[in-house]
């Protein structure tokens, strides 16, 4: 199956050089991203015989682009419950499913943490569409309650069972060493625990003291979206029993 792909041009801290829509063979999208004409006319242009429209979230640098373009082309829109209505949708996926894209099969994994809908799609190659759970560079965002650190980390555990061989992310450079990246992710997320549960053992209360421990020299512009993922490590500790909240103070 031939990829390619279109960077929308919505670069920043979270989107990176901007959100990657995948274009497979001359029929499907994946994550067409956000509704910028400029982005979508360049996926028109690309993709003149478009039919499917694959969705992996429903954040707004994936996914508003769909409807735009299924009105302009009368293409499909396949997208996890939760992203758009069900009138706008076609048909719903949630992981498990196989689908056929031009002769080839395109399997649905089911991924929440990131958001709680989040699926990957995965060819018979070994291609894996990460969407935001993994990304090409540097780690994602869990923020809680919709996220969760918990799901997450079993959603990359769930991937590694699939033998991937290359990524093709969201956000970042395609990657050739897809076990090697994923074993990091779970690697990183577990090291960070670790270091909540020192910071809680040495005294720390709450996100904000736990963070200044962690990210002692953090930019202060990053500070909130740091605590949030902290909160979503003390849930995941919290629903397993390794930590008790006491009053307004985490233990």
């Amino acid at each position: 199956m031939i990829i390619r792909d279109i960077t929308a041009p919505n670069p920043g801290p979270f989107t990176l050089s901007g959100t990657r829509t995948y274009l497979l063979g001359e029929s499907t999208v994946i994550d067409p991203g956000p509704a910028i004409d400029s982005h979508i006319d360049a996926i028109r242009a690309a993709m003149p015989a478009l039919r499917t429209i694959l969705l992996t979230h429903r954040h707004e640098d994936h996914a508003p682009a769909a409807v735009p373009l299924k009105r302009a082309t009368g293409a499909r829109i396949l997208a996890p419950l939760g992203v758009f209505d069900d009138a706008t949708v076609d048909q719903r996926i949630a992981g498990g499913e196989s689908l056929l894209v031009e002769g080839e099969a395109l399997r649905v994994i089911a991924t929440p943490g990131h958001t709680i809908e989040h699926v990957c799609f995965l060819t018979t190659a070994g291609d894996l569409f990460t969407g935001d759970t993994v990304l090409g560079e540097g780690t994602t965002t869990i923020f809680p309650p919709d996220g969760s650190m918990r799901d997450y980390i079993d959603s990359l555990r769930v991937l590694l069972t699939h033998q991937p061989k290359r990524i093709f992310p969201g956000h970042g450079p395609t990657r050739s060493d897809a076990r090697a990246v994923i074993e990091q992710y779970i690697a990183h997320r577990l090291e960070r625990e670790q270091q909540v549960l020192d910071s809680l053992a040495a005294g720390a209360t709450s996100a904000a003291a736990i963070r200044e421990r962690i990210y002692p020299d953090l930019d202060p512009r990053l500070r909130g979206a740091a605590e949030m993922q902290i909160d979503a490590h003390l849930d995941k500790l919290r629903d397993e029993g390794r930590v008790v909240e006491h009053g307004a103070n985490t233990k």
